[in-house]
């Protein structure tokens, strides 16, 4: 029953719209107990990798993360020390530099020129001069003698600070620091040691039908994590190598200190290049005499941060972590909105857990969708989105993309197709205009036209011996395609006569018939070996049960297909209703029905085709539209 409830709610948007806002607020509110918390998770994901290296060579579990702990804070705290030399000395040198920083100021500016900044000055000492309190007058007082004195008495009330106070204003906030600093380092090793049992502890929390998602789901987070946080450690550190080097050949004084700043600062998103840039900019324009060096460092960070934000970047953001660029940017946003700094440190992790989550768990699918690195969404979906859009460009360049990799048969089944099946049902609730249709249709129709007579050098068009034997012999053939509805019917008859003239049956279309008698009388006329009628779901099974039923009686003989595209055979209740009316085999893409009608025509050559070509689904390949 638990679980029945939990999964309505999650199913239910306007629950879960409160769960997720009532998540949030406690998150806020609870920051104090919960970032040091997440942070811990941060660290163990970071130094579970080592971990379980050192427990592949042979240490327990216990010893492994010991040493994996000690070492990493061996490696923090000798990089702190060469890191607070460095910036010791730096901080005794600074006023040697304030004649190079003056000089070149004067050099921006023209001598005697008053600038904003001195005109501001001018302005705040003149308020303030008027705004200044008079002073307190004296009093006089007569000293005995008939003369007065002017007297001033000041009085100063100075309470002198305890030793507690004292010693909480100097030390409070390292005290604070190192609580939490030992308060995570505890919380670490726990993690660490326990790792097994914490994940047992979550496969029970969500019960025992749940046991795989629960797997697959702390799996996949530990390995996302991880692989972000090595890889991004790993291209951290080369960062700030490459930095430190430059800058030494440049000959920016302290280059290891300005390298280490630059790697750490960078694992805060967005603000930590920023700043890793400014600091060694502004010193070295304040160490140097001229403005080459500046140049130079500028030049140095400008060349890195192309080549990573063009090439390396977009790999780990989205290849390691399974999220767009954009999702980290929103999720930036508010991870830093909703816990600071810290926040922003964690966000990209933090996101990576929720896009996992959503790729899970069905009531958290929009996480998935709006944060993963790809969009979910068919080719024929994006194809029919640009054509709604009219977007014939952008149409027409996704065809050619998928042109590029797939069949021409495959791009007609599932995506040409699927298509005008929305189209159908989209005009049949209204939700489609008629200028939207025809435009649809029109794109369609010239995407066709311009593949008419173009061969495909694929290995699904490659005519084998035993198809070579099948032209040679139906160069005679003459086959009849009738659209039931509308165009839409039309056009999918024209793939089809595209995907037949390679094996030599010519499909003959018949689109201006206005009544079964007319109808009639050119079958009759031209006799052909076989007929196929054309219609897209959801409308036309009414109209084709009815014409096959009249073809039926007047030519018992003529084998008469009836093509409901998009459907498959299992699902589909139409093709008995029309195998009950006389049609010979009802089919459901193009595939089925090339080899159908070559199966029909030259049933001698069937077995060679079927060795000749690939494995096909005989009852039709499933589309997506037909089923949604």
């Amino acid at each position: 029953m638990a679980q029945r409830h939990k999964a309505s709610t999650l199913d239910d948007p306007f629950k879960l719209t409160i769960l997720i806002f009532s998540i949030i607020a406690f998150m806020y509110f609870s920051a104090e107990v919960l970032k040091p918390l997440a942070l811990s998770i941060l660290l163990s994901f970071a130094l579970a990798p080592p971990v379980a290296r050192l427990q592949r060579i042979g240490l327990n579990r216990v010893a492994s993360v010991v040493l994996t702990v000690v070492l990493a804070l061996g490696l923090l705290s000798g990089l702190g020390y060469v890191v607070g030399r460095q910036l010791t000395t730096l901080a005794n040198r600074l006023p040697h530099y304030q004649g190079n920083i003056e000089s070149k100021l004067s050099g921006l500016l023209r001598p005697g020129q008053e600038t904003a900044a001195d005109k501001l000055s001018k302005m705040s000492e003149s308020v303030m001069a008027k705004l200044k309190k008079e002073e307190p007058k004296s009093t006089e007082v007569s000293d005995g003698s008939g003369q007065s004195v002017s007297q001033v008495q000041r009085v100063a009330v100075v309470e002198q600070p305890s030793f507690q106070e004292r010693l909480r204003t100097s030390a409070g906030p390292y005290l604070e620091f190192l609580g939490v600093g030992s308060f995570v380092l505890i919380l670490v090793l726990f993690i660490l040691i326990g790792q097994e049992d914490l994940v047992d502890r979550i496969v029970s929390l969500f019960g025992n039908r749940q046991v795989s998602l629960t797997t697959r789901t702390t799996e996949e987070i530990g390995q996302r994590v991880s692989r972000y946080l090595a890889t991004f450690a790993l291209m951290n550190s080369a960062y700030g190598l490459v930095i430190g080097v430059g800058l030494a050949l440049i000959g920016v004084p302290y280059a290891v200190l300005w390298g280490c700043l630059a790697a750490l600062t960078r694992f805060i998103p967005y603000v930590g290049p920023a700043v890793g840039f400014l600091l060694p900019f502004i010193f070295s324009f304040a160490s140097s005499e001229d403005w080459y060096q500046p140049i130079l460092v500028l030049s140095l960070f400008g060349l890195i941060e192309t080549a990573l934000n063009s090439f390396l970047e977009p790999i780990i953001y989205g290849k390691t972590t399974g999220v767009s660029a954009l999702g980290l940017l929103v999720a930036a946003m508010f991870w830093t909105w909703l816990w600071g700094t810290l926040g922003l440190l964690l966000s990209t992790p933090l996101t990576v857990c929720l896009a996992v989550m959503g790729k899970y768990v069905p009531g958290l699918r929009f996480f998935a969708t709006l944060l993963g690195e790809e969009a979910d969404l068919e080719p024929y979906l994006r194809f029919y989105q640009r054509l709604v859009a009219l977007d014939r460009d952008g149409a027409t360049e996704l065809i050619e993309d998928e042109l590029k990799t797939n069949p021409r048969i495959k791009v007609y089944d599932e995506i040409l197709i699927p298509s005008l099946i929305l189209a159908e049902r989209d005009s049949a609730r209204g939700e489609l205009e008629e200028r939207e249709q025809a435009f649809i249709w029109q794109v369609i129709e010239e995407i066709i036209e311009n593949l008419d007579g173009v061969p495909e050098h694929t290995l699904d068009s490659v005519v084998s011996t035993a198809q070579e034997k099948v032209v040679s012999d139906a160069s005679q053939v003459e086959v009849l395609g009738l659209s039931v509805v509308d165009r839409s019917d039309e056009l999918v008859l024209k793939m089809l006569g595209q995907v037949l003239a390679p094996v030599g049956c010519h499909l003959e279309i018949l689109s201006e018939i206005k009544s079964p008698l007319q109808l009639v009388e050119k079958i009759g006329e031209q006799d052909p070996q076989l007929l196929i009628l054309s219609h897209v779901p959801p409308q036309g099974l009414a109209q084709s049960r009815y014409l096959v039923q009249r073809l039926r009686a007047r030519f018992d003989s003529l084998p008469i297909f009836v093509g409901r595209w998009g459907e498959t055979a299992k699902a589909s209740s139409a093709a008995e209703r029309l195998s009950n009316v006389g049609a010979s085999q009802v089919i459901f893409t193009l595939v089925d029905a090339r080899e159908r009608v070559l199966a029909k025509l030259f049933p001698e050559t069937e077995q060679e085709l079927g060795k000749a070509s690939e494995p096909q689904d005989t009852q039709g390949t499933t589309v997506a539209p037909a089923t949604a």
